[in-house]
């Protein structure tokens, strides 16, 4: 339902470079910063810039026709809503504007838990509620059929955040596009299923979940131990294979590895077999949190080997009784 072909384009100091993509059904994200070009593929695909060369097609049109513009929402970190209007009045003009029937402003911003901003008009909305308000109309619209959010739980009102998860893979699985541009891994992680990630206009990766994507990263990723003995724990993570490099810093010991995954799993065992009492363990990245795998993945990795350790160490001697 989304297809760009060798996109090209530019927004100064930003190039985009031959960007081959597409997308169907689903809540789907972009990594990067906006300096990355997240952002301005979304405004490549709802037909807001201008391409340099090569094709964006949605909804099997062109993002500039107005059929398919209708079927477009376009909600970015600033939205532009018109001051002089109530929250109700906005819905019900963007309602006429898509061609859908008219519905309770009330309701739609109740999916969301800010239907109290309903009567409230738009220039006594604080940001945050500006953007919830944005985002209510996008996501209860009957004619959207492509959704595109830039930073949707970042700068929004929190009983909105609260229920944005949800309600955007809810709209995926009605059969709606929803593409998300963010630089926290984190909330990709929360809202998508599958990710792409972007460094300097171009395609870095793109993988189904939050560890594969790591490995990506150009640096890998960075587990931080604060331990008992910085030394002998230094010793035990050298020894593993998933581990690319390792060094002591600050009195801490620092893992490099290329999957989230596997470090963590490394880490786990080095921490078992060394003995030493950890006060700390955290994932330290590069230039986002893209190693929310791995954060995930150090408790449960620790306990798996302490426990194949106890098994171990309960088990009968290999010439005693059974």
């Amino acid at each position: 339902m989304i297809a760009l072909d060798g996109v090209a384009a530019r927004r100064a100091p930003l190039t985009l470079a031959r960007l081959s993509l597409s997308w169907g059904p689903g809540v789907h994200s972009i990594v990067g910063t906006p300096g990355d070009g997240g952002p301005l593929v979304l405004e490549l695909v709802a037909g807001k810039a201008r391409l340099r060369t090569g094709h964006v097609r949605v909804l099997d049109g062109s993002p500039v026709d107005a059929a398919v513009r209708r079927q477009v929402a376009l909600v970015l970190l600033e939205p532009s809503l018109p001051d002089a209007l109530s929250a109700a009045e906005v819905l019900a003009l963007a309602a006429t504007l898509r061609g859908e029937p008219p519905r309770d402003p009330v309701s739609r911003l109740a999916s969301l838990g800010v239907e109290a901003l309903a009567p409230r008009r738009v220039r006594t909305l604080a940001p945050e509620e500006a953007r919830a308000v944005a985002l209510a109309e996008a996501l209860t619209s009957t004619r959207v059929r492509v959704l595109l959010l830039e930073e949707p739980l970042a700068g929004v009102d929190p009983r909105a955040a609260a229920r944005l998860p949800e309600v955007l893979r809810g709209r995926g699985r009605d059969g709606c596009v929803v593409l998300v541009a963010t630089a926290s891994l984190r909330d990709a992680g929360d809202v998508a299923d599958d990710h792409v990630l972007l460094r300097g206009g171009t395609i870095a990766g793109r993988a189904g979940s939050l560890g594969e994507l790591s490995a990506f990263s150009q640096d890998g990723v960075r587990v931080r131990i604060v331990a008992s003995d910085p030394q002998a724990l230094l010793a035990a993570v050298a020894g593993e294979a998933a581990v690319e490099a390792v060094a002591r810093r600050d009195g801490a010991v620092v893992a490099r590895g290329r999957d989230a995954a596997a470090l963590a799993a490394a880490v786990g065992r080095a921490v078992v077999a060394s003995g030493v009492d950890v006060m700390e363990i955290r994932v330290e990245t590069p230039s986002m949190d893209d190693a929310r795998a791995a954060s995930a993945s150090v408790s449960t990795a620790t306990y798996e080997a302490a426990y194949a350790r106890t098994r171990a160490g309960l088990a009968p001697p290999p010439d005693g009784p059974p």
